[in-house]
């Protein structure tokens, strides 16, 4: 039988981060899931750290790519699923105990085909706790209007992804926003909720200052209102968790 859920995380020399995540999948109350690891030449242990999860997770796959885009490793993820919802994760992510039990209850009470949470900060530190409220408000205030779910965390049905053609892997930056556009456009229902929990990384903004990294944000949330999806850089944005180690 086929799982309720696929459980999508596209990684790059994520060593630290990605156990961390699938720990926490592993405590889920609710194991209605398979997970699919979908690395992008990882030159770390990301790998080997995933292997210790493939006896304590009763349905996982690493899959590798040689292509360093996101777009890609998602939707080669999506091509191997069998899941009738799909659940993109970023490596750095962290989830409460009961999010698969939650977010069923939320798809089978509101007959949804699209949904994100609130996200909120690992370090719960003061910078996260604003930045973090900021895009939730964001996020929850125009749900309806201009519906958006960044990447940390993204549900959406897999027939509604299939027929926007899955994410646009010509953009450089903005996939998420692009993807819940699209499937706006073909009236697919969304909602936002604050809970079940989900811990974020604040760590670019720590790495890059929190000024740099809102002028990030704000000249891509322009350029996408204004102008359309971000095809080219308009800033230097590294990925990938050897970034973080860089002094």
């Amino acid at each position: 039988m086929d799982p309720f859920f696929s459980i999508i995380i596209p990684t790059l020399n994520e060593e630290i981060n990605l156990p961390i995540l699938l720990e926490s999948i592993t405590k889920q109350t609710d194991r209605d899931y398979e997970v699919i690891i979908c690395d992008s030449g990882s030159k770390d242990k990301t790998k080997i750290n995933s292997q210790v999860y493939f006896n304590k997770l009763s349905s996982i796959q690493f899959i590798e790519s040689k292509f360093r885009n996101v777009s890609m490793a998602r939707n080669h993820g999506v091509s191997l699923a069998k899941g009738k919802y799909l659940i993109f994760f970023d490596a750095d992510v962290e989830v409460g105990n009961d999010f698969i039990e939650k977010i069923k209850k939320y798809i089978d009470q509101y007959h949804l085909d699209m949904l994100t949470v609130w996200n909120r900060d690992k370090s719960n530190s003061i910078v996260g706790k604003l930045i973090l409220g900021l895009l939730n408000w964001n996020m929850t205030l125009f749900q309806k209007i201009k519906p958006s779910a960044n990447g940390p965390c993204m549900i959406i049905k897999k027939v509604v992804f299939d027929k926007i053609k899955g994410f646009d892997e010509t953009i450089v930056f903005g996939e998420d926003f692009d993807l819940i556009q699209r499937a706006h456009k073909l009236k697919a229902k969304f909602a936002v909720f604050p809970i079940p929990i989900l811990y974020v990384s604040i760590r670019r903004f720590q790495k890059e200052g929190l000024f740099f990294s809102l002028y990030k944000s704000i000249k891509a949330i322009l350029y996408q209102l204004f102008i359309g999806p971000i095809r080219k850089p308009i800033f230097d944005y590294e990925m990938g968790g050897q970034y973080y180690k860089k002094n």
